[in-house]
């Protein structure tokens, strides 16, 4: 059902004409085929009913499509909101973005997790040192660099050191984050959940103590993928540090074991950012450390509407709180101003007998915008199973960004109300998913929370795939009451956003259910080793042939890298890596070769007799002949044959030669190649490549 052709490929018209042309097959006695024929009315009765049945069987359900997926652990994906890092350096003064600001490009929105502060401070200097020579590659900063940059050599230099100088760093900084974009990473296959390393790096801070090493996460696995580096440091340590003629707070570098097949080359680096989400909150929660006094300066209520509320014992209950009316001295209250840098909110037991235990997230505030507290109130839990609401007024909802406000009431009747996220297991509490295609919330267990009013405490939405954009787009806040903002502000990301997803249609399911179901996780055939190979997390593969040898219980697999040499051959890391990913698949039993390409020159012999009018006539017939003999950069595969007579009618061809007077060709290793006649065929694990061409040119 999940992999079943089209049942319903035929049109009632198509099956009765073709169950009249089979009656001749039976028999010769039935000669009228008019309508009026009673065999006939038999015949479109029966087709009319093959037709509905055929209808009837091909027209699935999708609940039932689902369950079945579902059973065999496949589900549909959720939107997922893009991330982005954009630059906080370059800015002529500093400027505070408060929590929530909705930073826009074009009309698609991302929001940070909380404040940013954007400055002047970012890369000053970027230098590299290997086989004992600086080099400034400051330029590197603005992309400059088409090619790349090997910052640590061809090939890479153990202890080659990369210099990273900025103009400052604030003192209260603990953690920076680098921004690096590597060249030529098509090639490589996808790291996945891999643990692969093929390096090993030292990140130093120069600090009043001099160099110390420092800790840092590497999401470049070595500079081998664009990717962010988290460095965590002590700002206040900082002290300034010369390389090559630059002076500035300086990060540090140092390779101390590397086993790169190509050695990295950077594109370009950005120091100083700051990370968004493609996301647009409508109702967000804040949540803030209980004590006298709280800011509050999301951008979402501070533009609408928010609900103080405040966990008075740690116990996870929480009770609303109202503005002080100036009339009660005791109740539930907080005071309330506008203040600079946003909303001050005042509790004061002693005065009102009331406010939030000490602690974290014991004060939380709802906000919404105007238009989003229309759409507030979900439903009163019913107390059954797989009860449904509706998420009214939005589109595209982010499940891990939201949450319900449950409010019930307690002995004394007075009004208690729970934060509850998507998938929560407490037992006292209701459990739900939140079904996106749908805008809907799905509870399957009540969880004791029988007769309570359910609110929406948090929604975002988002774009999901639309949200991946390229780098370099520009970003413009949406409020422009920042804190030292000024109109048209912009901001760029230095690397493209990832991670958009859209709504898993149960079509799209199914084709990847398919697709996995066609990829080979055991090697059984030929096909199977081949493509195991192949795509090997983190590895560089160009070419693979796999042999059985059945008398032998071996398969012979031969693997050419992509490499910096001519001519690579597999490294011994590379051999390990391959190896264990294989026998991990492999079956029990069965023995594996594993092998470099044998590599074999083809000398060729040309005299031709060239037109008058052409020039550099010899050159034209060198660059076809190395394309034709071109087995390592090119798509010919192992084992191939060099056809005598393909190579002679493409010289033929070649508008500047007149007359094809004399061609050979010939393998200077006879061991990997044998003779076809006049033609070449090469061993299975052979690749060839252009070896002494001779050209003669007459005319």
């Amino acid at each position: 059902m999940l992999d079943s052709i089209n049942l319903a490929d035929k049109t009632y018209d198509e099956i009765l004409t073709e169950a009249i042309g089979k009656i001749p097959m039976y028999t010769d006695e039935w000669t009228n085929f008019n309508i009026s024929d009673p065999g006939i009315t038999v015949l479109q009765n029966l087709s009319m009913f093959t037709t509905l049945m055929r209808e009837k069987i091909n027209d699935i359900p999708e609940f039932v499509r689902l369950g079945l997926l579902s059973m065999l652990g496949f589900f549909p994906g959720e939107y997922g909101a893009s991330e982005v890092f954009l630059n906080a350096g370059g800015f002529e003064s500093q400027i505070t973005l408060p929590p929530g600001e909705k930073l826009m490009a074009e009309d698609i929105c991302f929001e940070a997790d909380g404040e940013v502060t954007l400055n002047s401070w970012g890369v000053k200097g970027l230098y590299c040192e290997s086989d004992g020579e600086l080099r400034d590659i400051t330029y590197l900063q603005s992309g400059a660099s088409r090619s790349g940059i090997a910052v640590f050599g061809v090939p890479a230099t153990v202890d080659g050191e990369f210099y990273v100088l900025l103009d400052d760093i604030p003192d209260d900084h603990d953690r920076l984050i680098l921004l690096v974009r590597v060249m030529d990473e098509e090639s490589r296959n996808p790291f996945g959940d891999s643990d692969l390393s093929l390096a090993e790096m030292k990140w130093q801070f120069y600090t009043k103590s001099g160099w110390v090493d420092v800790e840092a996460i590497d999401g470049t696995r070595g500079f081998l993928e664009s990717g962010s580096i988290k460095i965590a440091l002590n700002a206040s340590e900082k002290a300034l540090c010369e390389v090559g003629g630059t002076e500035g707070y300086a990060l540090r570098c140092i390779l101390k074991k590397e086993h790169y097949d190509i050695s990295p080359r950077l594109h370009s680096i950005t120091a100083n950012v700051f990370k968004v989400r493609q996301k647009d909150s409508k109702i967000s929660t804040s949540s803030m450390r209980g004590r006298g006094k709280v800011v509050y300066r999301d951008r979402v209520g501070m533009n609408g509407y928010y609900t103080v509320f405040c966990d008075e014992d740690g116990s996870g209950v929480y009770r609303k709180y109202t503005p002080f009316d100036g009339k009660n001295s005791q109740g539930r209250f907080y005071e309330a101003a506008q203040e600079p840098d946003g909303i001050r909110i005042r509790f004061n037991q002693k005065l009102f007998g009331f406010g939030p235990a000490k602690g974290m997230d014991t004060v939380r505030i709802i906000g919404c915008d105007v238009v989003s507290a229309e759409h507030l109130v979900l439903g009163r839990l019913m107390g059954y199973d797989d009860q449904i609401l509706r998420v009214d007024g939005f589109d595209n909802i982010l499940p891990d960004c939201f949450c319900v406000l449950a409010e019930g009431q307690d002995r004394d009747g007075i009004p208690t109300y729970h934060f509850v996220k998507p998938g929560d297991k407490d037992e006292h509490r209701f459990c739900y998913r939140v079904a996106t295609d749908a805008s809907e919330i799905h509870i399957s267990d009540p969880g004791g929370m029988d007769g309570f009013l359910l609110h929406i405490a948090s929604c975002a939405v988002t774009e999901g795939a639309r949200g991946n954009i390229r780098e370099g787009t520009v970003f413009e806040p949406k409020f422009i009451s920042a804190e030292g903002a000024q109109p048209g502000l912009k901001i760029e990301n230095a690397l493209r956003s990832r991670g958009g997803t859209e709504k898993e249609s149960s079509e799209r399911l199914r084709l990847r259910f398919l697709a996995d179901l066609r990829e080979p996780t055991v090697a059984v055939t030929i096909s199977d080793y081949e493509y195991i190979t192949r795509t090997t997390p983190g590895l560089c593969i160009h070419k693979v042939k796999a042999v059985a040898k059945p008398d032998d219980n071996l398969v012979r697999i031969a693997v050419k890298p992509y490499g910096e040499d001519e001519r690579p051959m597999l490294s011994p890391l590379y051999s390990d890596i391959i190896m264990r990913r294989l026998c991990e698949r492999k079956m029990i039993g069965t023995r594996i070769d594993l092998s470099s390409p044998v590599y074999v020159p083809i000398d060729v012999w040309v005299v031709v007799y060239a037109k008058g009018y052409y020039e550099n006539v010899d050159e034209i017939i060198e660059k076809y002949l190395r394309g034709e003999l071109n087995g390592l950069s090119g798509e010919m595969p192992f084992g191939s044959t060099i056809s005598y007579n393909q190579i002679y009618k493409g010289l033929e061809a070649l508008e500047c030669i007149e007359t094809l007077y004399k061609f050979s060709i010939s393998p200077r290793d006879w061991k990997s190649a044998r003779p076809d006649g006049p033609d070449i065929i090469m061993d299975d694990d052979t690749l060839c490549y252009p070896g002494e061409l001779s050209i003669e040119i007459r005319g």
